[in-house]
């Protein structure tokens, strides 16, 4: 009987962004601000952690804080490997300079927002499980609220038909051989996500049903949000 292969899953945490919309003053970042009494970013890091399935992470940051980071890492004492690289200016220059400290014998490679703290582990694990059939798994929620599109005055254009529409979250699961592909190619102009790069490379892309609670932290109304979330998760399984 063939032995089964083990499959090797590493995590990249895009933590580079400058948080222009939550307002801040310049050289603070919204992964630093504090939730329940500790870093945003605190909370993926450790959650991805304690998960089994997880053998690495690689944490990339604006490269004014990678110092102030190393601190927060004497919090995690696991025998897991925790990296640390240096993010660019945009979003796709920091995965890719993630994707460089990504040990070469990973079969699969995750790709999380820094901003999302609440990010339920049971939909992680069936974002894995989907591989088995796909290139790429992504966590969303179907979208029930109408949709409009407005000029840039605000005045409504069209009413969009929302069937069919998905709004999508992280982690992110890929096969890493399709990841790295796409992250070889010059054009990443105007990609969203990283799933948008594995669609216009022509691999296939699975979407897995996933949690409202798993709230993006953009703008200073999200905080106070999911910090109520939070509370809600001492008592909830995800």
């Amino acid at each position: 009987m063939e032995e089964q292969q083990t499959e090797e899953l590493w995590v990249i945490v895009a933590a580079a962004g400058e948080s222009r919309r939550m307002g801040l003053p310049d050289g603070e970042s919204k992964q630093f601000l504090l939730l329940g009494g500790e870093p945003i970013l605190n909370y993926s890091v450790r959650r991805l952690l304690a998960m089994p399935q997880v053998d690495g992470l690689v944490v990339v940051l604006h490269p004014s804080h990678t110092v102030r980071f190393a601190g927060e890492l004497l919090a995690f004492d696991d025998a897991k490997p925790l990296l640390i690289a240096e993010g660019g200016r945009k979003r796709s220059d920091s995965v890719r300079a993630g994707l460089l400290e990504v040990p070469a014998t990973a079969t699969v490679i995750a790709v999380h927002d820094g901003a999302r703290p609440l990010f339920s582990r049971h939909v992680f694990e069936r974002c894995i499980a989907a591989l088995a059939g796909v290139d790429g798994a992504v966590p969303g929620i179907e979208v029930s609220d109408t949709l409009k599109r407005a000029d840039p005055t605000g005045v409504v254009e069209t009413t969009v038909d929302r069937s069919g529409l998905w709004a999508v979250q992280t982690p992110q699961v890929f096969r890493a051989g399709a990841l790295r592909d796409v992250y070889s190619r010059a054009d990443l102009d105007g990609a969203t996500d990283d799933a948008m790069l594995l669609e216009r490379g022509g691999y296939k892309v699975g979407l897995v049903a996933s949690t409202p609670a798993n709230v993006k932290i953009t703008t200073p109304t999200d905080l106070p949000l999911a910090g109520a979330l939070l509370s809600w998760e001492v008592e909830a399984d995800v």
